[in-house]
């Protein structure tokens, strides 16, 4: 329990440096697709977004002849409100200005937090729409969270955030079990897997950090890990990551529009 601990505070020390070397890398971009509301301007941000400046492009909807076009928006500040074509965020939100007068279909893309590293409980044996029984179960992983995630073999989440009652041997119910298979794992965490989402260029900079923190736990106990990376770790990030980029496919709208197809 300990070196998982550890292994996630190592791993968002690393995703941090990995956003302030290139805020614009795209190792962990995700879409996700919506539809406005008439009349409604405030959408909230994915909930596994890593910031609320870590959105790459916020894009409406068109129609060019019989071909669906995404046009990205422009980002605008909170005083332009009403009065220019795109959007700001505001806490977890993002604002649409002007108010929307169609429901056109939106594209949020961004950079997603990734998941912490969780313990496998046990491989899926049977599922129902609301049960999960699992074998090989690993005795008391139920305890470390409110909330298990579904995996495939690799670590691909299926399922996350499943609030659970366990029956003290092997079953979980749950709200529902949607996607989820015998060949599934269940691990501890709201939205956990187990293996990293990090390049695999990180993985010696994880076992080093590791090895590193038990050493000075082991001789002293209160070894303060507020610098968990040393500056050739944190200098071999920017080296790797620095030009993990692209460029926008396309020019923002920045002009002034109703919202109309």
């Amino acid at each position: 329990m300990l070196c998982q601990d550890y292994l996630n505070r190592i791993q968002s020390e690393i995703e941090d440096n990995l956003y302030l070397v290139n805020d614009e890398n795209d190792l962990f971009i995700k879409d996700y697709n919506f539809n406005l509301i008439i009349g409604q301007d405030s959408y909230d941000l994915p909930s596994d977004i890593y910031a609320k400046s870590s959105i790459d492009t916020l894009a409406v909807s068109f129609l060019n002849g019989i071909s669906q076009t995404f046009l990205p928006l422009k980002k605008v500040s909170r005083k332009q409100r009403g009065f220019t074509f795109g959007y700001f965020v505001e806490q977890n939100k993002m604002i649409l200005t002007p108010r929307p007068a169609s429901p056109l279909a939106m594209k949020l893309s961004y950079q997603q937090k990734i998941p912490d590293l969780g313990i496998r409980g046990g491989k899926v044996s049977s599922v129902t729409p609301t049960t999960i029984v699992i074998s090989d179960y690993v005795s008391g992983f139920e305890a470390e969270s409110d909330y298990i995630c579904v995996v495939e073999a690799l670590g691909t989440i299926i399922a996350e955030g499943l609030e659970f009652a366990f029956n003290g041997t092997n079953t979980f119910t749950v709200s529902s079990t949607t996607g989820i298979t015998s060949s599934h794992y269940v691990v501890s965490g709201k939205r956990a897997t187990t293996h990293s989402w990090l390049p695999k260029e990180c993985e010696k900079i994880l076992i080093t950090a590791l090895e590193r923190m038990i050493a000075y736990r082991q001789s002293s106990p209160d070894f303060n890990t507020s610098s968990i990376l040393s500056k050739d770790e944190i200098n071999l990030i920017k080296e790797v990551f620095a030009d993990n980029s692209y460029d926008d496919a396309k020019p923002p709208v920045t002009e002034w529009q109703e919202w109309l197809p």
